[in-house]
């Protein structure tokens, strides 16, 4: 199953200090500053593609205005959706809308970001009110479970399922492991960049080596996996955090092995 992480913008209204962008994009002006680029783009490398599922995510994708005409143009592909929920008039079109192949929405909490807890109120209940499904990952950074504690008890009430999902320090992606993997990143998942850049996987993305791992430009044709490291000697994030650490296990399917 082809699963691809589409950033449409770096762009968001948080600056949380246990965001993954904050170390790695922020630092890198040539990323930041590259152009967004258009749903026409998008919706043609998709179904050019064939893409099974699609994780619409950023940055705040419901700053992108043409987001939920993207889901509606690809009627074959399913679309899951991270947000934070703060654009609340965008919030409200996808949701009054109900687009039948967006099967997942992620409404993250950011406790610790000013106005936060009205913003998110307003979220969870303006989803509830409209018979939208939606889950809450709440970050377990240092004190935000605790300072996030009217959040659960909101979500208890509106039943709905939330997960403390693990704060994932990533200090050693710039030292390389001793075991080589081999994996499905690049082949059935693509981290791809607002600009159409795109990565085999988000270990790839986030680490020093993120200049030579980058795979060509998805939005402008297939890429090739000339640049993927295999076997890759990266502090793989999808084999050494998530499946000890997550629920969810291999959230992506990697699917990394050990090359014997």
């Amino acid at each position: 199953m082809k699963h691809f992480l589409a950033n449409l913008t770096w762009r968001c209204q948080n600056s949380c200090s246990y965001c993954w962008l904050t170390p790695s994009v922020r630092t890198r002006p040539e990323m930041m500053t590259a152009e967004e680029r258009g749903l026409d783009d998008w919706a043609n490398a998709i179904r050019r593609d064939s893409v099974d599922l699609v994780e619409i995510a950023g940055g705040e994708p419901l700053l992108v205005d043409w987001m939920l005409e993207m889901i509606l143009a690809c009627p074959d592909t399913r679309f899951a959706l991270s947000t934070n929920g703060r654009a609340l008039p965008a919030l409200e079109r996808v949701v009054r809308a109900h687009p039948r192949n967006l099967i997942a929405i992620n409404l993250s909490c950011h406790p610790e970001t000013p106005g936060g807890q009205r913003q998110f109120t307003a979220a969870a209940r303006l989803m509830a009110m409209a018979g939208a499904r939606f889950h809450t990952n709440i970050v377990d950074a240092p004190g935000i479970p605790e300072q996030a504690a009217w959040a659960r008890a909101l979500l208890d009430e509106l039943n709905m399922p939330y997960e403390i999902s693990p704060y994932e320090r990533v200090e050693d992606l710039g030292t390389k492991r001793n075991i080589g993997l081999r994996c499905r990143g690049g082949i059935d998942h693509l981290t791809i960049a607002p600009n159409g850049d795109a990565w085999p996987c988000l270990t790839t993305i986030r680490s020093p080596y993120w200049r030579e791992t980058c795979l060509g430009n998805w939005l402008d044709g297939p890429v090739t996996l000339e640049n993927k490291p295999e076997p890759c000697y990266l502090a793989c994030v999808d084999y050494y955090v998530l499946p000890l650490q997550h629920s969810a296990g291999d959230m992506w399917g990697i699917r990394a092995e050990p090359v014997e």
